[in-house]
């Protein structure tokens, strides 16, 4: 007999870490399940590890060194369950996860075949929660509910968007199935684009609950083995533009604020590409990629930014200089 949920676990070089995150899952109160490591080439004795620690508790698969989206693909090929949920090797749950998660999805019925819940961080100074991050632009009401506002949240990961959490997702197999599963050419943002292509066929409730402990340790500590490339700003725009394109592109008809919420981050995108081109000084590069931003939404700043680039790029540049901290953030 079919589990009714399947667990999957991508992970590469963390036997430790990922001990911890199948021990919390094995842990769940809801215990109609299965678990199932993908191994994307790990050189840390990870399936020994398992294995002496699991057993035939749960289901290893190892795959050559592919990247986090062939190794979830893998996991939803090999799921035996009605449903699907995704855990990052690095992270846990609590022991009601998807308790709550199931008594959410009976109270909302067939309209919801996807479900998350909030999430505490570990690992880091900050001690709110995820929802309680994201008062101020989205609240989220009550014990739990529907997710009326789930894709202009996930237009936008790393900001109000990261309340929508892989590791805190559950989704019925079929629909998740139904998306294609991961984009293999996106390297950061591919989980919430994967969750916005699922919120386009049903709709998102959420527990709020901190029920997953969310790990926040520095990037080059979490992302075993990322290149430098992660802290370069041109990466960042690259798989932004991709990501905010490709959503742009989806048939099946985007809602009319959802197109203008995705315009918004994309202009901002090209507005980030011309700030690194005049860094680089790539001057003509920066006219086209600030036109390019006024084109898509022509605000106050974005028409003084294309003006300072066309007149006087120099200029220009020592204005973005002043203010390049933290834009990283404000484009992912």
């Amino acid at each position: 007999m079919n589990p009714k949920v399947s667990v999957v676990i991508p992970t590469y070089n963390r036997a430790t870490k990922v001990r911890g995150a199948v021990e919390s899952v094995l842990a769940q109160t809801f215990s109609d399940l299965e678990v199932i490591v993908v191994d994307d080439g790990s050189g840390d004795d990870t399936g020994k590890i398992l294995a002496t620690t699991f057993a035939d508790r749960i289901r290893y698969c190892a795959q050559a060194n592919q990247g986090a989206s062939v190794a979830r693909n893998k996991g939803i090929a090999e799921a035996r369950g009605e449903w699907i949920a995704f855990l990052d090797s690095d992270d846990q749950w609590e022991k009601e996860k998807l308790e709550c998660q199931f008594k959410a999805l009976e109270r909302f019925g067939p309209r919801c075949g996807a479900c998350y819940t909030d999430a505490r961080f570990i690992n880091h100074p900050e001690t709110r929660t995820m929802f309680q991050l994201a008062e101020e632009s989205y609240r989220h009401e009550g014990e739990m509910g529907v997710s009326t506002e789930v894709l202009k949240l996930l237009v936008r990961p790393g900001g109000a968007g990261m309340v929508v959490c892989l590791s805190s997702f559950l989704g019925r197999a079929d629909m998740v199935r139904g998306t294609g599963g991961f984009n293999l050419k996106l390297l950061y943002s591919q989980d919430s684009e994967f969750m916005f292509r699922l919120a386009m066929l049903t709709g998102f409730c959420y527990v709020n609950r901190p029920l997953v402990r969310f790990d926040r340790s520095p990037v080059e500590t979490r992302h075993v083995g990322v290149s430098a490339d992660w802290n370069k700003m041109d990466f960042w725009l690259q798989d932004s533009q991709l990501r905010l394109e490709g959503l742009m592109r989806l048939s099946g008809g985007l809602p009319r604020k959802i197109r203008k919420v995705i315009r918004e981050r994309l202009c901002l995108v090209h507005s980030g590409w011309a700030n690194w081109y005049l860094e680089t000084g790539q001057y003509a590069k920066a006219r086209e990629a600030v036109s390019r931003a006024a084109r898509l939404d022509l605000t106050f700043n974005i028409a003084v930014k294309w003006l300072l680039t066309w007149m006087s790029p120099r200029l220009a540049r020592r204005t973005v200089r002043h203010h390049s901290e933290g834009r990283k953030e404000s484009i992912a």
